[in-house]
């Protein structure tokens, strides 16, 4: 389009309906570079000051524009200070599970961290192979329905896993781990009050790191 085509007198615009001005306006986003006056003598509707000029309004939303950025930034410099405090946590954790010396010790550590400064509600590490932990009719569900050749569940469970992994104690949400190459050792669950604490979209990362390094420290301190 030239520049005599995008030239078109304010008087013509002002004629047509405001679905067309609007149409030539999104076609043409120059057409005020080459009528600056035009900017100085609009007004636009506001909410809380009646009518503002377009350079007022440009200047408020620009404003807005700025705050919600700096929202952003915090929120991500929030998470971000989160997420560098929860993996200290987990190295020292690494480093006191390293230094147990039998199982009972282990449970103990992972209670102490997880719960305390983690701020979850239960824990129950169970091993395979000892009814008094967790019975074989029990194992067998949970493999088949939660786990279903998987080694995390991260969600939900019924009433009835709930009292199978932490007695009486509700719970809203769980991760669970199995413990072992193959997952033959036993599992790990640590559960929430929160019903979405603990979600299938969660990142697993930090998990993955201490299911490796429980399948290294339990075998010793169970005579695996």
């Amino acid at each position: 389009m030239s520049r005599q085509e995008k030239a078109t007198p304010a008087v013509e615009l002002a004629s047509l309906a405001p679905e067309a001005v609007k149409e030539y306006l999104l076609a043409n986003p120059d057409f005020f570079f080459y009528f600056p006056e035009i900017l100085d003598s609009l007004r636009l509707p506001h909410k809380q000051k009646g009518t503002v000029s377009l350079v007022e309004r440009q200047a408020e939303q620009l404003r807005l524009k700025v705050r919600q950025l700096q929202l952003q930034i915090n929120e991500l410099m929030a998470t971000a200070k989160q997420n560098e405090r929860i993996y200290r946590i987990y190295a020292d954790l690494n480093l006191r599970l390293f230094r147990c010396r039998t199982l009972f010790d282990a449970r103990k550590t992972l209670e102490q961290v997880l719960l305390h400064q983690l701020d979850l509600q239960t824990l129950s590490l169970k091993l395979f192979g000892f009814d008094d932990d967790l019975p074989e009719a029990s194992k067998k569900h949970l493999m088949e329905k939660r786990f279903n050749n998987n080694i995390y569940y991260l969600g939900r469970l019924s009433q009835q896993e709930q009292k199978m992994l932490f007695n009486d104690r509700p719970v809203g949400s769980v991760a669970m781990m199995l413990l072992g190459e193959r997952g033959e050792m036993g599992l790990l669950a640590v559960g929430s009050d929160e019903p979405h604490h603990f979600h299938p979209g969660m990142d697993t990362l930090l998990i993955t790191q201490l299911q490796k390094f429980l399948t290294l420290v339990v075998p010793q301190l169970a005579e695996y």
